[in-house]
């Protein structure tokens, strides 16, 4: 297993240019380009954050959205995607 972070670089970058945050910055302000380090690990700090949420949410809720009877077992797959995509974007401050 490798110590290095799955959110690379290369990857900040292309996340970083499909925001057009350039277009935000003017091109004179240095302050910008000497905080992009610490603009790239708070983006893996947030997806380290997100992804724990996800494990979390996952932990008590699955069972909600998988069925079995004597023959087989049943996914919920709609149920299950609605409810997932509400959990991850909470509209309180319980995650804060």
């Amino acid at each position: 297993m490798t110590n290095q972070h799955p959110l690379t670089d290369e990857i900040c970058c292309a996340i970083e240019e499909d925001l057009d945050l350039e277009s935000h910055i003017q091109q004179s302000d240095t302050r910008y380009w000497a905080m992009q380090d610490d603009e790239f690990m708070c983006m893996r700090a947030g997806a380290d954050w997100q992804l724990e949420k996800v494990i979390d949410w996952l932990k008590t809720n699955i069972e909600d959205y998988v069925l079995e009877d004597y023959y087989s077992t049943y996914f919920l797959p709609e149920a299950f995607f609605n409810d997932f995509k509400k959990a991850m974007r909470p509209t309180t401050q319980e995650y804060n």
